[in-house]
């Protein structure tokens, strides 16, 4: 993956608009339909609360780190070793919002993800000393990790889940 801006750009909102598209297709029944398996997501609002919730982590360590913070990343408490443990927590945090609220915030914390990305050069987005913050890893390895990739993954989570095959 070229971790340029346009590239970066173009990508994401291209992942993006396929997850919309996805769940824009489902009829209102599938929508809150448990999934099948024994999965951590168990329905379309998880998946979706499971991206946005990625969304704020990311916003958190771009702010602080842009301030000369060094981040806990990828959460307080929480190591890359934990991200499982880390994943059911942010789960639970978003049990009691309902799936419109959770894609309106998703919507707009996608755009504010595209935001940061167009802050930056080409230079800022692949070279992975950029930010003393991101410890090595190149600032636009987080904006397509936590963008889109995430949306591919979470069409694959509601597809395997809803039993849907390939067509969405």
């Amino acid at each position: 993956m070229d971790y340029t801006h346009s590239e970066l750009l173009a990508r994401n909102d291209a992942e993006f608009a396929e997850l919309l598209a996805l769940i824009d297709a489902l009829p209102q029944d599938r929508l809150d339909e448990e999934f099948a398996g024994d999965g951590r997501d168990r329905n379309v609002r998880d998946v979706v609360a499971h991206l946005h919730a990625w969304h704020i982590l990311l916003e958190r360590w771009y702010s602080d780190g842009t301030v000369g913070g060094s981040p806990e990343i990828p959460a307080e408490g929480y190591s890359w070793r934990d991200l499982a443990a880390l994943n059911e927590e942010l789960r639970q945090q978003w049990q009691d919002t309902g799936l419109a609220e959770l894609l309106a915030l998703l919507r707009a914390s996608h755009e504010a993800l595209q935001a940061m990305v167009a802050l930056h050069t080409d230079a800022q987005l692949a070279e992975p000393d950029a930010f003393a913050w991101t410890k090595g890893t190149p600032l636009g390895e987080f904006a397509w990790e936590c963008g889109g990739n995430h949306y591919a993954w979470g069409r694959g989570v509601i597809r395997d889940g809803l039993a849907l095959g390939d067509r969405g």
